[in-house]
């Protein structure tokens, strides 16, 4: 088992104004990014890969080159890129997703329906009329 912290004694000795300085200092500094993204090591390569892609150059072939040139990038990731640069960093709204048929689904269900025909039917709400 690890021993407890006693916080009491760590605030009577610690030095705030230090920490604070050092606080403010990262402030104006930017984080150190512990894993790079593919748009990260494509950055410096940005305004090129646009200009080849408005050309008419595919992203596909654009992909097959950077790979060969040693940038394992997917295709996936590297249209994603694309996108996101293309529209300057503007997120798009995502797709919705359709499921099921096209043609709209009624929105009372089945039994209601019959009940409110026999209802209509018979001249009275709720009530259905048999014959003896």
């Amino acid at each position: 088992m690890s021993a407890r912290i006693d916080y009491g004694q760590v605030a009577e000795r610690l030095d705030y104004p230090t920490v604070e300085k050092k606080l403010k200092q990262l402030a104006e500094r930017k984080p150190t990014r512990k894993r790079k993204t593919a748009a990260d090591v494509l950055e410096p390569l940005r305004e090129q890969l646009l200009t080849l892609h408005r050309k008419g150059w595919s992203s596909s072939q654009l992909v097959n080159e950077l790979k060969a040139s040693g940038v394992p990038v997917s295709p996936a990731r590297f249209r994603e890129c694309l996108s996101r640069w293309a529209s300057n960093g503007k997120s798009r709204p995502s797709r919705r997703k359709v499921s099921g048929s096209v043609t709209a689904q009624p929105s009372v269900p089945a039994s209601q329906v019959a009940q409110s025909k026999s209802a209509s039917a018979a001249g009275q709400p709720g009530f259905k009329l048999t014959q003896p």
